[in-house]
């Protein structure tokens, strides 16, 4: 009998019955032999027999190994010699059933002399002391090294060259370089160089306004001079040292005295009586951030919430420029809390990058957005409202849950679009801006501002660089046969797959009602719209308003009863401004009209833009009109921005110089009408105000921001907080609260600002008719013709009666030398 020896841990030595070899067709010294004792059992099979016999089976105890098994077959060995222990053993790894099934071929012995005869491997590296010899041959850099900047003015780039010769004397803002070249006058031979190193102190170089004309290079190298110990010695007993001592000791003592006492350098005439204003800075107040969703995004686009108070949403996209194709990957919309600054509140759920969406101005519940796909998506959040509030299912209000730390669990609700719009209907590229029309007023397909029975917000306006701007309507544009769904959906917040049916008759069809196209006034092809701006046109008085309109409704409408009326049945509203401003990816702004006109054959097309200006070096980032004047545009873009005067488009009445970085965000004060803040591409946040400064922003808040600021988006909180969301390229919101001095109005603030607006009208005005003036004398000069033959021989004649002249004054010069007896000399020298 063989002795048992121990088996490898790849083996399972096993004890197989007849019955079990019979079902696996395994039988000893029949199926299997010692020359072909190797069997192929399937996984499946394997698994099944354990099922029908339970613990019977021989394979129970094998269970999880066969569970665990990577292959489909497992490989059975028939042991004959019993060297194992058993009859069988199973192989348990797949490396070890390869190994047995494909044994390694021996080596030949051609490959035996191959690897005999290898490299053999290089010994270690001992020092002996030679690499101190290299590093102390070696040189290092002991000093700064000094950098230099060349710059050049941003309105001279891309400007013809246009070379001359120059006075070095005459330069204003800058130096000549005179290179170094070889002299041929003189040639010297260096046959030995001594070089030498010294630390100085530092130097500081300064510039007055004297020219220096003769410029050349040249160098300079001092030391310190050191006294011997007999001339210190000698100094410090001279006289005139104990004189000078005795002289300043009592006045140093006294101002030390006087200084520890109290500071002497205060501003003593500086009391309460003088009017001193004092301008604190905007002040960080709250953090919004979320690793989860927020991580490697960059916020596009937020919106304060109309009524909740404190509630910010934000949606977000993807930092980088390619997103991968493969991962099928959704979109949220954010919303923040300050009760959970850590955490989002609510997500609604995008088929793809929000880049612009805005709340209902009539129902704040209902929410428009826009996708990078050019898809525009609708949302319902009317179930939702406690839980933003904060309203636990008691009734009672509390606060909003701890925040999670584990965060692989989903707590929080996502809402589903309620619909979308028809892909190939949609924009060709992404929505970079969404507006909700007013609601006092709807639009035809002609382009025909009318009048809103509905007296609620059911257009809405989407841009895109595709070159269009499109129009839709949210209402039903047939009557449906089917019975239209209840108003109040009772919407489940744990189902993932629950959405609010409110918009369910557009979803997947919903198509614009009014598309507009803007070609170039000069040439073929049409303008990239980036942002958009109209007049949001509001009734300020029940005089305004017609009498069938009233304030808005107080109960929430039920959109899927809401029907698009004929245009016949309506009236026109001929006090509408269907005029607004376009801001380009390429710098321009666009004043034009939404109306379309009739071409020759009778059909309806976009006309051309009344102006195009082209004043910012990049693409327009944010355009809005002033809260306190409708007719005053602020526009941001590249590098500058402009102010703008509906009515006067010819040039901006107020624009800035090239900064050093880019602007990204802009927007007005909501409560003073000479304040606004602009953002930059490197976090830097600016803060103007027209009345005390129009060269420079009055405030500039820099160091808690480090990356671009895409956008800026002020709220009042109350009469007495205001609060100015600002939002960055790494996913992080911040919320400043805004100083005191920056938010109440001076007195008279509205009529300064008006009369300023109307002044720099007057001045840009003027500027142009001195312009054109000049531009018409100079065409004047320009075509003027050569002289005729009279003027010509009157020229002529003159140049020969000033020869003549000239002529008797050398006979008089020759006739005084002649008679002074220096003829001679002069006409020798």
């Amino acid at each position: 009998m063989v002795q048992e020896t121990d088996h490898p841990e790849d083996i399972r030595p096993m004890v197989l019955t007849s019955v079990t070899q019979d079902l696996f067709d395994c039988v000893a010294d029949e199926d299997v032999t010692g020359d072909s004792p190797y069997k192929l059992l399937p996984k499946d099979d394997i698994l099944q027999d354990i099922r029908n016999r339970a613990a019977v089976s021989d394979f129970s105890p094998v269970k999880k190994i066969v569970l665990d098994y990577p292959e489909d077959e497992l490989l059975l060995v028939y042991d004959r010699d019993f060297i194992y222990g058993q009859s069988f053993y199973l192989v348990l790894k797949p490396e070890a059933k390869e190994k047995l099934l494909n044994p390694p071929k021996p080596p030949t012995p051609e490959e035996a002399i191959i690897e005999i005869s290898k490299t053999p491997e290089p010994k270690p590296w001992v020092s002996l002391g030679s690499e101190l010899e290299i590093e102390e041959e070696s040189v290092k850099t002991t000093r700064d090294k000094l950098s230099y900047k060349f710059s050049r003015v941003r309105r001279k780039f891309g400007t013809a060259y246009s070379f001359s010769d120059c006075n070095p004397g005459d330069v204003k803002d800058g130096y000549q370089e005179f290179p170094l070249y070889e002299d041929s006058r003189f040639s010297i031979k260096q046959l030995q160089r001594d070089a030498g190193m010294q630390a100085v102190p530092q130097c500081c170089s300064s510039s007055t306004q004297t020219q220096w004309k003769f410029k050349k290079n040249m160098c300079t190298q001092y030391e310190d001079q050191l006294l011997q110990d007999e001339e210190i010695t000698k100094l410090l007993q001279s006289e005139s040292l104990k004189n000078f001592l005795d002289s300043t000791i009592s006045m140093v003592l006294q101002a030390l005295q006087q200084e520890a006492i109290m500071n002497v350098f205060t501003e003593d005439w500086i009391g309460e009586d003088e009017d001193v204003k004092v301008i604190e800075g905007l002040m960080l107040y709250q953090t919004f951030t979320d690793k989860k969703h927020l991580k490697d995004k960059t916020i596009c686009c937020l919106n304060w919430h109309p009524t909740i108070h404190g509630v910010v949403a934000v949606s977000t996209s993807e930092r980088s420029l390619w997103k991968s194709q493969t991962a099928i990957s959704f979109s949220y919309i954010l919303f923040y809390s300050p009760a959970d600054p850590c955490a989002p509140q609510l997500l609604l759920k995008c088929p793809d990058d929000i880049l612009a969406f805005e709340f209902s101005p009539s129902d704040p519940n209902i929410i428009v957005g826009g996708c990078v796909n050019g898809q525009v998506v609708l949302w319902d959040i009317s179930a939702y409202v406690a839980h933003l509030q904060g309203i636990q299912p008691d009734g009672k209000k509390g606060s909003f849950k701890a925040f999670d730390l584990d965060d692989t669990k989903e707590c929080k609700p996502v809402v589903r679009p309620c619909a979308v719009s028809d892909i190939e209907k949609s924009h060709k590229a992404p929505i970079t801006d969404v507006h909700w029309l007013p609601q006092t007023f709807e639009v035809t397909k002609e382009g025909l501002p009318m009048e809103n029975k509905y007296n609620i917000s059911v257009q809405i306006v989407t841009c895109s660089p595709d070159g269009h701007i499109s129009f839709w309507d949210i209402r039903v544009a047939t009557l449906l046969t089917q019975s239209t769904p209840e108003k109040k959906q009772k919407v489940d917040p744990t189902s993932p797959y629950s959405a609010p049916e409110t918009f369910k008759h557009l979803d997947r069809t919903w198509t614009p009602l009014l598309r507009v196209s803007l070609p170039k006034t000069e040439g073929s092809g049409e303008y990239a719209p980036f942002k958009l701006c109209f007049e949001d046109y509001t009734c300020s008085s029940k005089k305004g308003k017609h009498a069938d309109e009233d304030e808005s409704p107080k109960v929430t409408p039920d959109y899927n009863k809401l029907r698009i009326p004929s245009a016949k049945t309506l009236r026109a509203r001929a006090d509408i401004n269907t005029k607004f401003f376009i801001g380009t990816e390429d710098g321009e702004v666009v004043y034009t009209n939404w109306r379309m006109e009739k071409d020759d054959s009778g059909g309806l097309e976009s006309g051309k833009p009344q102006r195009c200006l082209s004043v910012h070096h990049w693409m327009v980032n944010a355009i809005q009109r002033s809260p306190f004047f409708k007719d005053i545009i602020l526009t941001v873009g590249g590098w500058n921005f402009a102010i703008w005067k509906e009515g006067f488009m010819d040039r901006p009445i107020f624009l800035t110089a090239c900064s050093e970085q880019l602007l990204t965000a802009g927007c007005w004060s909501p409560s003073r009408p000479a304040v606004f803040f602009i953002g930059r591409e490197d976090g830097i946040i600016q803060v103007w105000n027209l009345l005390e400064e129009t060269s420079a922003p009055s405030q500039v808040l820099d160091g808690i921001i480090s990356t671009k600021i895409n956008v800026i988006k002020p709220w009042s909180a109350s009469s007495k907080r205001h609060f100015l969301a600002v939002c960055d390229d790494l996913g992080v919101i911040r919320v400043f609260e805004i100083p005191k001095a920056l938010y109440t109005p001076i007195k008279n603030e509205s009529v300064s600002m008006r009369k300023y607006f109307e002044l720099e009208q007057t001045r840009v005005e003027d500027l142009m008719s001195r312009e054109e003036a000049w531009a018409n004398h100079v065409g004047e000069d320009k075509h003027k013709t050569e002289p005729d033959k009279s003027e010509m021989k009157d020229l002529e004649e003159n140049e020969a009666e000033m020869r003549k002249v000239y002529e008797s004054y050398l006979d008089m010069e020759k006739s005084i030398l002649k008679s002074m007896g220096l003829l001679k000399e002069v006409e020798a020298e």
